[in-house]
């Protein structure tokens, strides 16, 4: 017994031995788990909860991985929303914008009476032609013949020369070729207004001339249509006149006329398709 005593580390596993035992005898009856589930998860359950930590740590690293994903997918979904949005809206500002440039058709007037109109959409311009003829949507079949007067809500236009089985050319006022009788409106002086557009020269002025010598004009002179022919109705608004000068031979006025229309950005015309009827040719 002295022997065993003086044996310490034998001592020191024999007392470990009964108090491991002592406290599997006190626990194994008091609940559900074994005494030696219990001790074997009190010696594990530090290891237990290392393991548990480290699981917890690579789920939350591939959770975080999924989420990422989930949430660029549901970023290109807003994306391609916005897209489309913005599509729409860009669909809507142009019909929009259409519905605008047709109310200015309507504010279209002049001094007559009875006269019907066909609105058309400019489709491009003459192919081959070298200056500013452009083309339109109507044609034979819509009731369109040469030398109609095409207008828009700020003026004339100008006036059908070709009319195709679905599309007829317009001549502009401010091509080189074209000529229309007018009136200076302030001063009821006649005079012709020609164009001055030709190839390369994308400057739209027109040019008032054949004008009494002693013709009182000066800027600001708003210029319509005389009605002394029969291819335009009287008072169709032209222009205004912006400069005035002696024609080159000194005997007479000219003026340089910026017209009222807008011939670079030109998308809808209207088209003049009966002749004008005054009071004193209706009269019997």
């Amino acid at each position: 017994m002295l022997n065993l005593w003086r044996n310490r580390p034998l001592m020191v596993t024999i007392i470990v031995v009964i108090i491991l035992l002592v406290v599997l005898v006190i626990t194994a009856g008091g609940n559900n788990m074994s005494g030696t589930e219990s001790v074997i998860g009190s010696i594990f359950s530090p290891v237990q909860k290392a393991l548990y930590s480290a699981t917890d740590a690579i789920g939350d690293f591939f959770g975080r991985i999924f989420s990422g994903s989930d949430l660029q997918a549901e970023n290109l979904q807003l994306e391609a929303k916005v897209a489309e949005l913005e599509g729409q809206l860009a669909d809507y500002n142009e019909i929009k914008a259409e519905n605008d440039r047709l109310k200015e058709l309507l504010n279209f007037d002049t001094k007559t009476d009875n006269l019907e109109y066909k609105t058309a959409h400019v489709i491009g311009t003459s192919p081959g032609h070298w200056f500013s003829i452009f083309e339109i949507d109507l044609g034979l079949a819509d009731g369109i013949k040469v030398d109609m007067p095409v207008v828009n809500g700020d003026g004339l236009v100008g006036r059908v020369i070709k009319a195709g089985a679905n599309y007829s050319r317009v001549l502009p006022i401010v091509d080189s070729l074209s000529g229309v009788s007018c009136i200076v409106e302030r001063t009821r002086d006649t005079g012709t207004i020609n164009g001055s557009k030709t190839a390369g020269n994308e400057e739209a002025l027109l040019t008032l001339g054949n004008l009494p010598f002693d013709a009182d004009l000066m800027p600001g002179d708003k210029i319509i249509t005389s009605g002394l022919t029969d291819t335009f109705p009287k008072g169709i608004a032209v222009g205004e006149v912006v400069e005035v000068s002696q024609s080159n031979d000194g005997m007479r006025n000219e003026a340089i006329v910026k017209p009222w229309v807008d011939f670079n950005h030109l998308e809808e015309v209207m088209i003049i398709t009966s002749k004008p009827v005054y009071i004193e040719e209706a009269s019997p």
